[in-house]
């Protein structure tokens, strides 16, 4: 069985534990279980990361590098599960 976390790409996957280790370990627990996430699971995820992602702004509000991989790996997380494909809870 190939679980959420494990369908991100390589590169992201660190960032996507890493944070919701942080945030919501529950989360990441049940992404590291289960092939899908729910609607409501990805609401959280976006929340998650959508919070880190705005505590690395620098100057002008551009993006860190740190930015820059977490808008990235939300991307990538999103585009692995869009909404339309998601059954709500």
């Amino acid at each position: 069985m190939t679980t959420v976390i494990d369908s991100l790409p390589q590169e992201f996957r660190p960032v996507v534990v890493r944070l919701l280790a942080e945030r919501d370990p529950v989360l990441l627990a049940a992404l590291q279980a289960q092939e899908k996430p729910t609607l409501d699971q990805q609401e959280e995820v976006i929340d998650a990361l959508g919070d880190a992602f705005t505590e690395h702004l620098g100057p002008g509000h551009e993006p860190t590098e740190e930015g820059v991989l977490i808008d990235n790996a939300l991307g990538a997380f999103l585009t692995r599960w869009p909404a339309e494909d998601l059954a709500s809870d």
